[in-house]
C-alpha cells in the first residue's frame, strides 16, 4: 500500500495567499500614510501684512513640503472686527507659485487696531500615487 500523501486543499491555499496579501497591503499602507502625514505636518503658509499710506501690502509664502509636488492654488485673508464681521477680504490665485504679493486699499478705521486677521491657502499636493487638495491655515503676521 502506498503511503498516505496529504492532498492540498485548493480553497485553503487561495485563502491563505489572499490573507497574506491583504496583511502586507495594510502594513505598507500604514507606513506610507505615516510618512505622508509627517511630510504634510511640516508644511507652513505664512502671510506678512503691512499697512502703509491707507493701503494693505502683503506677501504670501507657502513652504515646507519636502519631496512632495505642491501647487498653491489660491489664498484668502480675512480681517474681522471684535464681533466677527468681515471688514476686508483679500483673495487671489497663486497659479502654482509658492510666493505672491498683493496690494489693496485699507478700510477706514484700521489704525485703531480693533480687529484681527486670519487666512487660508488652498494647495494641490501629489506624492507617489496620492493626490490631495487641501487648505492650509495662513499664519498672519502684522508688521
Amino acid at each position: 500500500m502506498l503511503s498516505p500523501v496529504k492532498r492540498v486543499d485548493l480553497r485553503k491555499l487561495v485563502f491563505w495567499i489572499a490573507l497574506t496579501l491583504v496583511v502586507m497591503n495594510y502594513t505598507a499602507g500604514v507606513f506610507v500614510y505615516r510618512n505622508y502625514a509627517r511630510k504634510l505636518s511640516n508644511a507652513k503658509a505664512l502671510c506678512t501684512v503691512r499697512f502703509e499710506d491707507g493701503s494693505i501690502a502683503g506677501k504670501i509664502v507657502v513652504e515646507g513640503f519636502e519631496g512632495l509636488k505642491i501647487r498653491p492654488v489660491d489664498y484668502q485673508v480675512y480681517f474681522y472686527d471684535r464681533r466677527g464681521n468681515v471688514l476686508k477680504m483679500v483673495s487671489n490665485s497663486m497659479f502654482g507659485r509658492s510666493e505672491v504679493e498683493f496690494v489693496t486699499s485699507a478700510w477706514t478705521g484700521y489704525e485703531q487696531r480693533d480687529w484681527h486677521a486670519e487666512g487660508y491657502s488652498n494647495v494641490s499636493v501629489e506624492w507617489l500615487w496620492l493626490k490631495l487638495n487641501l487648505f492650509l491655515p495662513l499664519e498672519v503676521k502684522i508688521e
